[in-house]
């Protein structure tokens, strides 16, 4: 309909309504003892387990109003690539969904070259634009969203400090400014949201022995900012947890709606979670066993597509 609003965009921390998701079946069979390291994977999946909780998953999102489309439903030209990728499940590492198009990643060269090929198809036959992809000299995978005028990256070891530096006229064309972290170059803070995620307008979780340094990137200038101290004057207030949760995909979950999370029962302690509950804060929890061998979180299984 000529002038319908476009059902994409994320920026806006609203009511999740759809998601991306993608169950392995083609692909999660070809990790074994031998290549499982070089897969990025924990250990060997139970694949019938790990299969079914995906789906259970898909079924929790399902049961909170939440619209799942697979990724198979939406791709032709790479369909045969499907068969070839089993981390493709991990979406949230592939792209980023703004109001004006999504941002695509690229992957870095190994076993998850090529997942952007598979979802920027499937987001083009969805309906959503790309506003920006990188050349496959360039390495980028991810970023995050604090707000529809502040964007977040995180320089971890799956971005290339050179690309980033190149990226950041671009994504001032969406956000008025992009806060920049660096971060130590260590496998446990592979991408942004180890370290850092928004509950709310006014309350984010984060790792503080992560943010090493900080800066605020605008259009006219750069300067270096305390995290805290910043998002403090903004009315947002940050919450600390600790290294065990951290390494338990602590602050890599799904906000439902603001201050109702969907995230792994294992995740947080149960102080942590008492403070989050003393904010008004909702958590569903999901209980993992045979998802763990993939070394990701629920929030890295889901590209959500659109929140209103």
């Amino acid at each position: 309909m000529s002038g319908a609003k476009p059902m994409f965009g994320t920026e806006k921390l609203a009511r999740l309504k759809r998601v991306l998701l993608h169950s392995p079946i083609e692909s999660l069979r070809i990790i074994t003892q031998a290549n499982y390291k070089y897969h990025l994977f924990n250990n060997v999946p139970h694949v019938d387990l790990y299969l079914r909780e995906h789906e259970q998953y898909a079924q929790l999102l399902q049961a909170h109003d939440v619209e799942v489309l697979q990724v198979r439903n939406f791709v032709h030209q790479t369909k045969d690539l499907l068969a070839k990728l089993p981390n493709l499940p991990y979406l949230h590492d592939t792209a980023v969904v703004t109001s004006k198009g999504a941002i695509i990643s690229e992957m870095c060269p190994g076993t998850r070259a090529g997942e952007e090929r598979v979802v920027k198809e499937a987001l083009t036959n969805i309906g959503i634009p790309i506003f920006h992809e990188f050349e496959s000299h360039e390495q980028f995978e991810g970023c995050l969203i604090l707000s529809p005028s502040t964007l977040i990256i995180v320089d971890t070891e799956r971005l290339s400090p050179s690309t980033i530096e190149r990226f950041f006229a671009k994504a001032l064309d969406i956000f008025e400014e992009v806060i920049y972290v660096e971060a130590p170059q260590a496998r446990r803070f592979m991408h942004a949201d180890m370290i850092f995620n928004r509950i709310s307008d006014d309350l984010a979780l984060y790792f503080p022995p992560a943010f090493l340094r900080t800066y605020l990137v605008s259009r006219h200038e750069r300067i270096e900012i305390d995290i805290k101290a910043y998002l403090k004057k903004r009315n947002i207030e940050l919450v600390a947890i600790n290294d065990a949760e951290q390494q338990n995909w602590g602050c890599s979950f799904v906000p439902l709606e603001p201050k109702i999370l969907i995230h792994y029962d294992i995740s947080l302690n149960d102080q942590t979670k008492k403070r989050l509950k003393q904010r008004g804060v909702q958590i569903i929890e999901f209980h993992p066993e045979a998802l763990l061998a993939g070394g990701g979180s629920l929030r890295c299984l889901t590209l959500r597509l659109w929140r209103a």
